[in-house]
């Protein structure tokens, strides 16, 4: 940070630009070179960068806006790109609003009663699982914590899909698959999870803990009361990355039977040969239901911050 006299003898302190601001500098630039349509927000961005040395939290505010117009015509510009694709010929051999219209609620119902529940409960299972390791290899010998180490990363390290196939042909033919392919994901993610566990409890201050011998806690309440809250905190945005890694890795079910997502967009294309309009709707559930445990778990961060 410096410091700049002005024209007027008054002195302003000169506040390095955000990465943010500079990215939409760039971005607004190229789309206003490419359509003219980034202008309104490249204005807003110049805007932010003149008032950023004199006042940098309105200049922060100011490049959130900017990034809300770009947003906005970037979508209009879609928008007029594909209504000018659609008086071709050859949109109506790639994209038919009629079955777009048919196929989306069939998808949406399947993500509610299948990969949203999948997720739901398997976040659950991983949560409350890879907790329960992570106490347990930081509290038992290391007799006991190595094997069990081992156990937790022979599983992290095979892929998914051949837990799924493995256990399917291990369990009873009755059992019903979908609860089983969502503990096998549940179980698989704990793994995970219970690294970024071990690693927010080693980021706790060793001092913590000789406070709390000090003060003539029990073991348990140490961890209870002083050692898991901070871990939670620390852990907490790789969790919902994990969460959101989980929600993309539902599709892998369908090895075992299991009619997802995905699986249902493709049963659709197969019976009317429109598989561009399933899959792409499929995709865009996908991205949205992303976004908002995004969003869901930043604000838990900020409402979890001291």
């Amino acid at each position: 940070m410096s410091t700049a006299t002005t024209t007027d003898g008054t002195t302003r302190e000169s506040v390095p630009l955000t990465r943010s601001h500079i990215t939409l500098l760039v971005c607004s630039g190229l789309l206003t070179l490419a359509a003219g349509l980034g202008l309104p927000a490249l204005v807003v961005a110049l805007l932010a960068w003149r008032k950023n040395a004199e006042d940098h939290p309105a200049a922060k505010r100011l490049t959130r806006i900017g990034w809300y117009v770009f947003s906005a015509f970037a979508v209009i510009g879609v928008l007029i790109a594909l209504q000018l694709w659609s008086m071709t010929p050859s949109f109506a051999q790639f994209w038919s609003w009629d079955a777009a219209a048919e196929v989306f609620p069939i998808l949406l119902e399947t993500f509610v009663k299948t990969t949203l529940l999948i997720t739901v409960v398997g976040t659950a299972i991983a949560a409350s699982l890879g907790l329960v390791l992570a106490v347990t290899t930081e509290s038992v010998p290391r007799l006991l914590s190595v094997p069990l180490r081992w156990v937790m990363d022979v599983i992290r390290m095979t892929p998914l899909i051949v837990q799924l196939i493995f256990v399917y042909y291990l369990v009873p033919v009755e059992w019903p698959l979908l609860w089983v392919g969502t503990a096998v994901i549940g179980v698989h993610y704990a793994m995970y999870m219970a690294e970024s566990y071990i690693a927010g409890i080693a980021s706790v201050d060793p001092g913590q803990w000789e406070a709390a011998k000090a003060l003539s806690l029990s073991t348990g309440r140490t961890w209870r009361a002083v050692v898991l809250p901070q871990a939670l905190r620390a852990t907490l945005p790789s969790l919902g990355n994990w969460a959101i890694s989980m929600f993309k890795d539902t599709p892998y079910l369908f090895a075992i039977g299991v009619v997802e997502l995905v699986t249902r967009a493709q049963q659709y294309g197969a019976n009317t040969f429109r598989y561009n309009e399933a899959f792409t709707l499929a995709g865009l559930i996908f991205l949205v239901a992303s976004l908002i445990t995004a969003v869901a778990v930043r604000k838990l961060e900020k409402s979890l911050v001291y």
